[in-house]
């Protein structure tokens, strides 16, 4: 019976000992834990941002697919350019115009013009000719379908000035034509907004001196009529940031 303490105080020694050992290994295995889901969540965000790196590089490799395509077809078109049917010569350079857009369509033609065939020369000149009148008719077009009824026709017609025509005075003078006192009276709220909008994204080197005053002057009586509304507020106040750096 001697035995007796000495054995009370093993067991409770393996009792404290098994105590410690489960907190040593349950703190190990909440560290292990962590450590493994740290990792995990590592992983998962570099596996995100390497599939949003492949769709991307997918989007790019399709928009360049297409984008080439599209050059080898109107490529292929080059030729009419030269035909004596002037019906003809006009009905490429109106398919070369609308496949392209402003900056390749001034490119292409450039570049023909620099042919060493005469009738190619003549006709990319004549197709330049011929594109500042469908130009012309084109943004009469756009400016008024800012303001049509149906929204898909108004994004589609702001969409289009912005990409193809943010550094055209042509296109910012008949957009601030529609913005003066008789005209602005005929836009729908959502026709006001997209012109604004098209002028606050417009190159401030396009603006000419004469089309500098007339926004000043514009955009202070749109300001006026316009309190208390927030998003023609809004799109008015990054067209006058526009046309503050240009006025210097």
């Amino acid at each position: 019976m001697a035995d007796t303490p000495l054995l009370t105080r093993l067991g409770t020694w393996v009792t404290i000992f098994g105590s410690v050992l489960t907190m040593v290994l349950t703190f190990w295995n909440t560290q292990t834990k962590q450590q493994i889901d740290q990792r995990e969540a590592r992983l998962k965000e570099q596996n995100q941002l390497l599939e949003a790196d492949l769709r991307q590089r997918s989007t790019s490799i399709e928009e360049s697919k297409e984008r080439v395509d599209r050059y080898k077809w109107v490529y292929s078109l080059v030729p009419d350019l030269s035909a004596e049917d002037g019906a003809k010569r006009n009905a490429a350079l109106a398919i070369m115009r609308l496949a392209l857009s402003k900056a390749e369509a001034d490119s292409l033609l450039a570049g023909l013009q620099q042919s060493p065939v005469k009738e190619v020369r003549d006709a990319a000149e004549q197709g330049a000719k011929a594109i500042v009148a469908i130009e012309s008719a084109e943004l009469t077009a756009l400016v008024k379908q800012m303001n049509a009824t149906s929204a898909d026709d108004r994004k589609r017609a702001t969409g289009r000035l912005q990409r193809d025509f943010g550094d055209s005075a042509a296109a910012i003078s008949l957009v601030l034509r529609q913005l003066g006192p008789e005209q602005v009276a005929q836009l729908s709220p959502s026709g006001l907004i997209n012109a604004l909008y098209y002028l606050g994204r417009t190159n401030p080197d396009a603006w000419t001196p004469e089309e500098i005053q007339q926004a000043n002057s514009t955009f202070l009586q749109i300001r006026q009529r316009s309190a208390g509304k927030a998003q023609t507020l809004s799109a008015l106040t990054v067209a006058e940031n526009v046309v503050k750096p240009a006025a210097k």
